[in-house]
């Protein structure tokens, strides 16, 4: 029987726990502390320093993977080589402190494209694609890796090779780190740069970001472009933000491309709920009586956390609901939808005359997570689209992610939020505010 031809790790021990447990206990805790958005990536943007400095970055993109992903094309860059192509290096497995992962079976084929060589000292001493494995071998099931080594290629042809091996049931992994050792203003100014750039789909402007593996940025740039793939920033920072030193740092991004947000209710069960809500409302408010429901749906079973928004017309007449889940979703539809109409403050109990020109939206929530930033730029970047909880002492309040139609920018979203929470309008440029951060389901 033949021998496997195995790639031992080279960073065990150093950029990365070596004892099992422990690495994924490390993974995990990073995990615990990011939310799911509503998408499953097509592609992300990873960073590879040690753990400890981009760890927590890293684990942004990596929440938002299908657990059912079966196979991913990893391309990292050559640090100690001058690489000229694109090195697939023929492993049969390469191996984590958490076991063996399967190189893909495509093997032969791969070597065969033009684009594609083998250099074996491109991968020595490199830790651009081992650093992303352990965190694939906690958030995947079963699956197989075509790790790819890039250097100087061609961006439009490697990008028709990713086009041609990145099916329905894969995902691209470009591990990239942005600016190095450069003061911690300077560095901020820098990335901004590199990641509008990667968030707009401008690959001729990677040019001038200081980026490393840049041929495998654009090329990623360019079949998103052509897909028509939508991005997301999910998380930015450099090592100054973990330690004291902001004198020479290294910047870090969680870049997700996505197609399309998933829909976590059919438009069936929309539809039940806004129904279950007005009918809830018009029982109470003719009889005084609270409605009982029977075989409601076996997604509305669930416990989760719910607004319910009550308008006449286009105007508000009343909003009520939980940011943690406290009941079965059906049941605190119900609830919430009695209380919006009957014991908003602002505005006074609903009427039986108006129950007819009335309209509902039930707004299910993700569960808040709290986000803990290293500025107001990065806060401000992050909240973008989301809903936002903000708790200074006994001060608190929340918008749901339907305000922001209401908002241009971010700053007179979080001012407004301010206020609401009693708080003075530049708050949020001051310490000890706190942010949870939440999605609609």
């Amino acid at each position: 029987m033949m021998s496997k031809k195995i790639r031992k790790p080279f960073c065990a021990g150093s950029w990365y726990p070596k004892n099992k447990l422990e690495l994924a206990e490390t993974i995990d805790r990073f995990l615990q502390n990011v939310p799911k958005e509503p998408f499953f990536p097509k592609a992300i943007i990873v960073p590879h320093a040690g753990y400890m400095f981009s760890g927590q970055t890293a684990a942004f993109s990596f929440k938002q993977l299908d657990r059912k992903t079966k196979e991913v094309i990893i391309l990292g860059t050559a640090h100690r080589y001058y690489l000229v192509g694109a090195s697939f290096t023929d492993y049969d497995y390469y191996e984590t402190p958490l076991g063996l992962v399967r190189v893909t079976d495509k093997n032969k084929a791969i070597l065969e494209e033009e684009i594609i060589t083998s250099i074996e000292e491109a991968d020595y001493q490199e830790h651009s694609i081992e650093l992303e494995l352990p965190f694939l071998q906690r958030v995947l099931d079963e699956f197989s890796i075509i790790p790819i080594i890039v250097g100087k290629v061609a961006p439009d042809k490697f990008s028709n090779f990713l086009d041609k091996y990145s099916t329905d049931e894969c995902v691209i992994v470009v591990s990239v780190d942005l600016s190095h050792f450069h003061t911690y203003e300077e560095a901020k100014k820098l990335d901004e740069y590199s990641i509008n750039c990667i968030l707009s789909l401008d690959y001729k402007g990677i040019d001038k970001a200081e980026i490393d593996s840049p041929f495998a940025v654009k090329s990623l740039l360019m079949l998103a472009k052509r897909k028509g793939w939508k991005t997301k920033l999910l998380n930015y920072r450099n090592s100054g933000d973990v330690i004291s030193d902001k004198s020479s740092v290294v910047g870090y991004a969680a870049i997700a491309f996505y197609v399309n947000e998933l829909t976590f209710f059919s438009e069936d069960e929309r539809r039940y709920m806004e129904k279950l809500a007005k009918e809830a409302v018009e029982a109470y408010i003719k009889q005084g009586k609270k409605i009982d429901v029977e075989n409601p749906p076996e997604n509305l079973k669930r416990k989760l956390a719910c607004f319910v928004t009550i308008k006449d017309l286009n105007n508000l007449r009343g909003c009520i609901g939980t940011t943690q889940p406290v009941n079965q979703l059906y049941k605190s539809i119900i609830d919430n939808a009695i209380h919006a109409a009957t014991r908003d403050w602002r505005f006074d109990p609903i009427k039986e005359d108006e129950l007819p020109n009335l309209k509902y939206e039930v707004s299910v929530l993700s569960e808040p997570i709290e986000y803990k930033f290293s500025s107001s730029y990065e806060m401000l970047k992050t909240i973008i689209g989301k809903g936002v909880i903000i708790e200074k002492g006994l001060n608190k309040a929340v918008y749901l992610p339907q305000v922001w139609e209401h908002f241009t920018n971010p700053e007179d979203f979080i001012t407004s939020l301010c206020l609401k929470a009693g708080l003075k309008g530049n708050e949020w440029k001051l310490k000890g505010l706190k942010y949870y951060l939440f999605e609609l389901l």
